[in-house]
């Protein structure tokens, strides 16, 4: 739960003396964190096609370093991420058509329905 996260993550901050900070040069050094560890999970990503634990774990520990550089990026921005991720979630499931039925697009992506609502995340920053 995000409680024990949140914990976590400001742990980690004061392990590491990083300072919380909106200003642009933060920002961007936490997105450079974010893109470093996205590429670094595409690239384990990539390797799963040799249908090894081996890769699969690299995989997964690459995926959970850039869930927890995202969280970093909240935590600093003094974000209740796991608030944000429920109201998308609600908004998500309002995507449906007027028959309760998902609306795709042909890659397979889902489309936004005519009951869709868009989240509102304004209380949470």
């Amino acid at each position: 739960n995000y409680a024990s996260l949140k914990l976590t993550f400001k742990e980690f901050r004061k392990l590491y003396n990083i300072k919380s900070s909106d200003t642009k040069p933060v920002r961007k050094y936490q997105c450079d964190l974010i893109t470093e560890e996205f590429n670094e999970f595409i690239e384990a990503e990539g390797m799963l096609f040799r249908e090894s634990d081996r890769f699969k774990e690299e995989c997964l520990k690459e995926l959970a370093d850039l869930v927890y550089v995202c969280y970093q990026y909240a935590v600093n921005m003094g974000w209740d991420l796991d608030r944000a991720l429920d109201l998308i979630h609600k908004s998500n499931l309002s995507k449906l058509d007027a028959d309760g039925k998902p609306i795709y697009r042909e890659d397979g992506k889902i489309l936004k329905g005519p009951n869709y609502k868009k989240p509102n995340l304004h209380s949470l920053i």
